[in-house]
Parts: C-alpha cells; sequence; structure tokens
C-alpha cells in the first residue's frame, strides 16, 4: 500500500476460486486493504459495484466470464481498476480507468499485485 494515500484501497474480490479467495484475502489483509465485497454474480455485478465503489477489482483471468464481468464493472464504476489475476501468479491483465486497452503484468511476485492496488499506480500508467 502507498504511505502517501489518505486510505487504504478498497477491493472487490470477484470471482475467484476458493482458494484464491483465502490466499488473496491474507495478503490484502497483511498489507492493511479493505475488501469490501466477495464474490460477482453476473446478474448482481452491476448494481453490487455500483454500490460499493471499489477502487480495484480482482477477477480470476482463467474464468470463462471474467471479460464480461471485467466489462461490467467498468460500465458500473469507471474508476475502479480491473485486475484480472491468473491463479498460477505469473501474470495479470490491467485494466486501468480510462483505458482503451488492458496491460500485461507478468509477475510471481506478490509485491506486484499490492502495487496495483496502489492508486499512485492508476496515475503512473495513465501518463
Amino acid at each position: 500500500m502507498n504511505a502517501s494515500s489518505s486510505r487504504p484501497p478498497r477491493v472487490v474480490l470477484g470471482n475467484l476460486g476458493p482458494m484464491a479467495l483465502v490466499g488473496m484475502r491474507r495478503l490484502l489483509n497483511e498489507d492493511g486493504i479493505e475488501i469490501v465485497g466477495e464474490g460477482l454474480a453476473p446478474t448482481a455485478t452491476a448494481p453490487e459495484i455500483e454500490r460499493l465503489q471499489p477502487d480495484v477489482v480482482v477477477l480470476d483471468l482463467d474464468q470463462t466470464d471474467s471479460q464480461q464481468l471485467s466489462r461490467l464493472v467498468r460500465l458500473a464504476c469507471p474508476h475502479a481498476k480491473v485486475v484480472l489475476w491468473a491463479p498460477t501468479e505469473d501474470v495479470m491483465e490491467v485494466i486501468d480507468p480510462g483505458a482503451a486497452g488492458p496491460r500485461w503484468v507478468l509477475s510471481g511476485v506478490p509485491a506486484d499485485l499490492l502495487a496495483e492496488m496502489s492508486p499512485m499506480q492508476v496515475t503512473q500508467s495513465e501518463e
């Protein structure tokens, strides 16, 4: 987490599998990142994301519904960053707010995932 930010990022953990959820919760909690929601059913995604207004939504890169969910998230909360995270922990597809397309982050280091949660990362990638 970026020490200069006024509050921890607010994160929704989407369609991650049970083991991924446990690991992701642990990693984010240890870094002081606030988890404001878990699980995204396609039919409830837009209203739930509109209600929660997260800074970041993490989805499972390998799930077939993740691309559709990422579009719904971006429509419901345009300022949110969407991180499609591979369960193998070696790659992330990141869609920054306002970006025309995704960028890929190749890494197996948890610190890189945490860096993507930082509000400063969004600002730097948009420059």
